[in-house]
């Protein structure tokens, strides 16, 4: 579980495509958490995939 404040606005990756991540289809989300993109249920805060040092 991530809480809401870690995959509001400032956090939302706009773009997926743009990093060649997977669409995100609703109520999910990318979002990026530290060095980490994570894939969030936006009506539950529940992480469903994390792929680690994406960022890094």
């Amino acid at each position: 579980m991530l809480d809401a404040a870690f995959w509001g606005d400032s956090y939302y990756i706009y773009d997926p495509w743009y990093y060649h991540l997977p669409p995100a289809g609703a109520p999910y989300r990318w979002v990026r958490y530290y060095d980490d993109a994570m894939l969030v249920d936006t009506a539950s805060g529940q992480v469903v995939d994390v792929i680690y040092d994406f960022f890094w």
